[in-house]
């Protein structure tokens, strides 16, 4: 008799996400990083897109467009680094669908991506913001709460794929307090 050797459940299994797909700490999803403002540069993108991919060794980020554009999860096991984030070069004509749009509007976004088909993270998402990336080397980190509310402070533009991939999740609401009552924003540690 043969002994029983348990597999891994598939992305597409959806026995496994039994109550809908869960964006957790220890998931593989890429992060949407949206662009709501014309001024960004291609260049600016691609220098918050290099720092992060220098910073986390992977190209967590999927800068935000059609997310048809987004490859499918294949069929493989949930333990396995799959790079579905963005990569450089990008088109120097690209220009984002997100100009003029809300943060509030880049989460419905979000919301309509569908699962377990796109490994997008529907919690965690970043916005590049002229204004404070120049001034500040910043980017506003977003989280989606499950009353559909979003919170947003600023973070260190280099390192927000280490904060997404779980680093410093589990202190946003300490880091969200300190910010509303000190100013102090994501302190992300980097080199």
């Amino acid at each position: 008799m043969q002994p029983h050797v348990p597999t891994r459940p598939s992305a597409a299994d959806e026995a496994f996400f039994e109550g809908g797909w869960s964006d957790e700490d220890d998931r593989i999803d890429v992060y949407a990083l949206f662009v709501l403002d014309g001024t960004i540069s291609v260049a600016e993108i691609e220098d918050v897109l290099q720092r992060n991919y220098t910073d986390a060794g992977h190209a967590g980020f999927w800068l935000a467009d059609d997310y048809h554009n987004l490859a499918d999860y294949p069929d493989v096991g949930l333990d396995e680094r799959i790079e579905h984030g963005t990569h450089l070069p990008l088109d120097e004509t690209w220009r984002s669908p997100f100009v003029g749009k809300t943060i509030e509007d880049a989460a419905e976004y979000l919301r309509s991506v569908p699962k377990p088909r796109k490994p997008l993270c529907k919690t965690w998402f970043a916005v590049l913001d002229a204004k404070l990336y120049r001034e500040e080397d910043q980017v506003l980190i977003c989280k989606i709460r499950e009353d559909g509310r979003v919170e947003s402070m600023p973070g260190v533009a280099a390192f927000v794929t280490v904060h997404f991939d779980g680093y410093d999740r589990g202190y946003w609401d300490l880091e969200l307090d300190s910010w509303k009552n000190d100013g102090g924003g994501v302190q992300m540690s980097g080199p």
